[in-house]
């Protein structure tokens, strides 16, 4: 018997020697976050009674958990709750044992609970919350500021004014009560059932939801505010809030709001599956919008006006959050290492609306900016849209483009439509993470796409293809076509596919169907779709015609994320820039005439312009004739000022560095811009040009705001204090440090501290409105506000007395790290 088992052994042992030299590895980058949050219990219906006393920013509540124990043996739950005091809890309706952290509340049960019961908690509490709450304006002395109050949840900040299990993996029914000065008016999650007026001033709010939400999702926002009332094709009510004041920026702000609900409903084939849906603007938001389930809360500075809508509007921003009550809201991820199903799919449908509002061009072009953000970002590490390391850039921009090749290589609009809706549908309501998303484009389509996953969520990077074309036979003019192509990426564990079990394929090259096309002289065209996976790889066209080609592209519309060596002649070139029939590959050919002498392109770029329809072509070949002196390039400048798109007068004014004088009556034209940003850059150029000329031009701008951040006014405060002497010289830079104040929102703050800094002007009402804004919630505010304190007291006439002022608020809790360093 001993000598079988050791015979045996001795077998097993070289079969797995063997089973062992042939096992390939794949390795991806290592997420701690894939695992789901344990909790013991899962939650089931939270209502939420609240009131505030917001000049001490303090929240009062009692909340009502019911809960159903998910263990065998629950003898306490945890709820998260920062720094909560607790006034009393009971557990079904007796006071239990509980005990208080920093972070939280745990609760004992006297016992464990029964599995799947229906259990409940009751807390009453009081908090300051330093984040998840905000309170706006209740500071602010001279009542200029607007008075809020606002939520934003994500990723857990809920749990700084609701004790309750703040996480994403337990979805639940939520109802909230809320009670505030009746000359408000208050928004929250779900239907309002009612309002009542109380006898000590106040109202009382009641709204709720029909259907499970994540609890970072939960909002309330408090203000003076006035609500347009709309209803979409399908009958889904819809309500735009707005302030009294700004009932003129309503039509422009809110231009596509139920048009957007209906594409979306036809494009996903999934009906908005919430009761209602409504858009409020807020004061010194942290982000520009929040997608709130069935309550979207934006930053009040894409409220704009029909003017300012050219330079900032909330189209794409409506668009992205509104994406996200499909995305995010009905369908939530289980960890955030699944946020890209949130995030590239709102900027993807995004970007889908713009296609069907704008045109191709636009869509195209919008695409662009995400292939090249995720790029630039492939540069720094090799984290995967997959991941919660990947950031904002892989789970915006490039998780869009993504998703956009998933179309391509599934085989277009409908199939991918298809496998989108049975996604929606069969988890809706439920968590999800990005296998799931893969389970159903397999189980609709038939397709396996592992090696898609691999490819483009689990592992980064792109390929960097060099292509080259070579002409065979006897006529090579008239012969066929042989076109090269080398993956020449860096190959690591990390990027790309895996390395294939027979080693043919070394990991790191990517597999992707490539189209080619041979655009000949005579119009037509020869096209070929060819999978592209190993290092060097040739694909030939036989011109049986013997036709004379004009030009060829490599995945004409740039279907597929990657860097592309191609070099062409200036013919072919400027061919395919006159003729291509998508927008980027007439960009890239004239993008990659920018080596070239103005003298060999010049008449080429002129004709491409004054056929070219869209702005980003025309943006490039004024970048590459913005200098030229030649007559026929000064007529293109002059045209670019004057052309009816935004968009190239901005281009224009971004490359100009000094502004010549045949060409000064134009840019003069633009102080009277229908931009406020290119009347504001304007006024710089011309201030640096024209001297002389700046009293005419701040006269004709006196008593302009401009657009969000009283871009034009503040423009107009520093030119004409920089230009004055005397008193009104004070009066104007006293009115920029006014603005550096609380009471104002932080665009204008910001505005106004970067106009004092370009004066060279520092005194002491500056320094305290800079700390109090370095002190502000807001990271948008605090980080330039500490920026600039940090640049002045770099400077030695004024560290003394900033480190003295920064010294005697050195208890202050509130105030940064950074400062505090500054005043030891």
């Amino acid at each position: 018997m001993k000598k079988v088992l050791l015979f045996s052994l001795l077998i097993f042992q070289s079969f797995m020697f063997l089973l062992q030299g042939q096992v390939r590895t794949r390795s991806y980058v290592a997420d701690a976050e894939l695992e789901s949050r344990n909790h013991n219990v899962n939650f089931t219906h939270l209502k939420l009674n609240v009131a505030f006393e917001p000049a001490k920013k303090l929240v009062k509540g009692d909340v009502v958990l019911a809960f159903t124990p998910l263990s065998q043996n629950t003898d306490s739950i945890w709820l998260d709750g920062i720094k909560m005091t607790v006034l009393q809890l009971t557990l079904n309706g007796k006071d239990a044992k509980y005990r208080t952290d920093s972070a939280g509340i745990t609760i004992y049960t006297g016992g464990a609970l029964q599995w799947e019961s229906k259990d409940s908690l009751e807390i009453q509490y009081q908090c300051t919350p330093a984040r998840g709450l905000y309170f706006i304006g209740w500071n602010d002395t001279t009542g200029v500021c607007r008075r809020q109050i606002w939520s934003q949840g994500e990723g857990t900040d809920n749990r700084y004014w609701i004790p309750m299990y703040d996480n994403w993996n337990n979805k639940l029914l939520t109802e909230t009560i809320i009670t505030f000065d009746k000359n408000y008016e208050v928004l929250s999650n779900g239907t309002r059932l009612n309002v009542k007026e109380n006898k000590d001033g106040t109202k009382t709010w009641h709204y709720k939801m029909e259907h499970p939400q994540a609890p970072y999702l939960i909002m309330i926002g408090i203000g003076k505010y006035e609500v347009d009332e709309r209803k979409t094709k399908s009958g889904l009510p819809v309500h735009l809030w707005y302030y009294p004041d700004w009932k003129n920026r309503v039509v422009p702000t809110y231009r596509y709001a139920t048009e957007m609900i209906d594409f979306y409903e036809k494009e996903i084939g999934v009906k908005f599956g919430w009761e209602s849906y409504s858009q409020i603007p807020v004061q010194d938001f942290l982000y520009g919008a929040m997608e709130n389930t069935t309550a979207t809360v934006y930053g009040d500075f894409l409220m704009v006006d029909d003017r300012s809508y050219l330079d900032r509007n909330y189209i794409g921003v409506d668009a992205h959050e509104l994406a996200h009550q499909w995305f995010g809201d009905l369908v939530t991820c289980r960890t955030s290492a699944s946020m890209w199903l949130h995030e590239s799919f709102a900027t993807y449908y995004s970007s889908l609306f713009d296609l069907d509002m704008f045109g191709q061009d636009y869509f195209d072009w919008e695409r662009r900016g995400f292939e090249n953000a995720a790029i630039t970002e492939n540069k720094k590490n090799t984290y995967p849209i997959g991941s919660s390391l990947g950031g904002t850039t892989r789970i915006y921009p490039q998780g869009a483009f993504v998703l956009n090749m998933l179309k391509y290589v599934a085989g277009g609009r409908e199939i991918y439509n298809k496998a989108i809706k049975y996604y929606l549908e069969k988890h809706k309501y439920q968590n999800v993470e990005s296998n799931d998303l893969l389970k159903a484009f397999e189980e609709t389509t038939g397709m396996g796409l592992h090696w898609f996953w691999n490819e483009w969520i689990y592992r980064s990077g792109e390929p960097d293809y060099n292509v080259s074309i070579s002409r065979l036979g006897s006529n090579p003019e008239h012969g066929p076509v042989e076109i090269s192509v080398t993956q020449q990426q860096e190959l690591t564990e990390l990027t790309g596919l895996p390395a294939s079990a027979d080693d043919t394929r070394p990991s790191g090259l990517f597999k992707m169907p490539v189209v080619f096309e041979i655009h000949y002289k005579d119009g037509s065209v020869d096209k070929k779709q060819v999978w592209i996976e190993k290092q060097n790889e040739k694909v030939l066209f036989e011109n049986n015609g013997g036709k004379e080609v004009d030009f060829v592209l490599f995945d004409p519309g740039n279907q597929i994320m990657k860097t592309v060596t191609f070099h062409k002649t200036f013919a072919m070139l400027k061919a395919q820039a006159l003729r291509a029939g998508n927008v980027l590959d007439r960009y890239d050919a004239v993008a990659a005439m920018q080596p070239l002498a103005l003298a060999d392109k010049r008449a080429a770029l002129i004709e491409i312009y004054n056929k070219e329809t869209f702005h980003a072509v025309k943006d490039e070949i004024v970048a590459q004739l913005i200098d030229d002196t030649a007559p026929d390039s000064r007529k293109i400048i002059h045209n670019a000022i004057h052309d009816k798109d935004v968009n190239v007068r901005k281009s224009t004014l971004a490359n100009v560095k000094t502004i010549p004088a045949d060409l000064l009556p134009d840019y003069e034209t633009l102080v009277n811009d229908s931009s406020y940003n290119v009347v504001a850059t304007v006024l710089d150029l011309l201030y640096a040009s024209n001297p002389q000329g700046m009293p005419k031009y701040l006269q004709a701008l006196k008593g302009v705001s401009g657009t969000v951040g009283r871009n034009v006014e503040v423009k107009w405060l520093e030119l004409s204090a920089a230009t004055a002497t005397g008193q009104d010289k004070g009066q104007f830079i006293q009115k920029l440090v006014d603005y550096t104040g609380n009471s104002y929102e932080f665009i204008t703050r910001i505005n106004a501290m970067n106009a004092l800094k370009r004066l060279d002007y520092f005194d002491m009402p500056l320094l305290a409105n800079l700390v109090n804004a370095a002190e502000n919630e807001n990271g948008r505010l605090a980080g330039p506000a500490t920026e600039h304190i940090e640049m002045w007291y770099g400077q030695d006439a004024r560290k003394g007395v900033i480190a003295s002022y920064l010294k005697a608020r050195i208890n202050d809790p509130a105030m940064p790290r950074a400062l505090k360093l500054m005043a030891e």
